[in-house]
């Protein structure tokens, strides 16, 4: 069996105090969701770097989970239903927010056909192994790494391997 990773530490001491809160502010108004940390900013902590660009997939409804959190926060909520993805603003912070889904194009540059899915099928439509890691953010497993793709790995050994 696989070593769990825990980077919760890394969350503490790699973001701003204000995205540490908003961060558990999600996980606190998360209510049955599960809910993850994804992309780009998981890679550079993972790295020791500052990435402050938080992109956020929830597991049934994003959209209903940051209208909630835009009520708390006082923030700017922009959101397209379709794609079940939202954007939230407030002070000089931004998190993107997407359901959980997979993705079908019905000809080369056309918007995509999205349709619900799994954090396992949310990373796999990513572009780099590397991109496809993502922390989890529920009470319980609170900075457990889902590295299904070998993304740490790749970053260990300096590979950008595509999916």
């Amino acid at each position: 069996m696989a070593r769990i990773v825990n980077l919760a530490s890394r969350i503490r001491d790699g973001l701003p105090a204000e995205l540490v809160n908003f961060i558990q502010a999600t996980t606190a108004a998360s209510e049955g969701r599960h809910v993850y940390l994804v992309g780009g900013v998981v890679r550079d902590l993972l790295l020791h770097r500052e990435n402050l660009d938080l992109d956020i997939v929830v597991e049934r409804d994003a959209v209903g989970l940051a209208r909630q959190l835009a009520d708390s926060t006082g923030g700017k909520l922009t959101s397209h239903p379709e794609f079940g993805t939202a954007k939230l603003s407030w002070k000089e912070w931004s998190v993107d927010f997407a359901t959980a889904r997979s993705e079908t194009y019905s000809s080369p540059g056309a918007l995509p056909t999205v349709a619900a899915g799994t954090l396992a099928n949310d990373l796999a439509r990513r572009d780099f192994t590397i991109n496809a890691m993502a922390i989890r953010l529920n009470r319980g497993a609170f900075g457990d790494l889902v590295d299904e793709h070998g993304g740490r790995r790749d970053l260990e050994h300096r590979l950008v391997r595509v999916l």
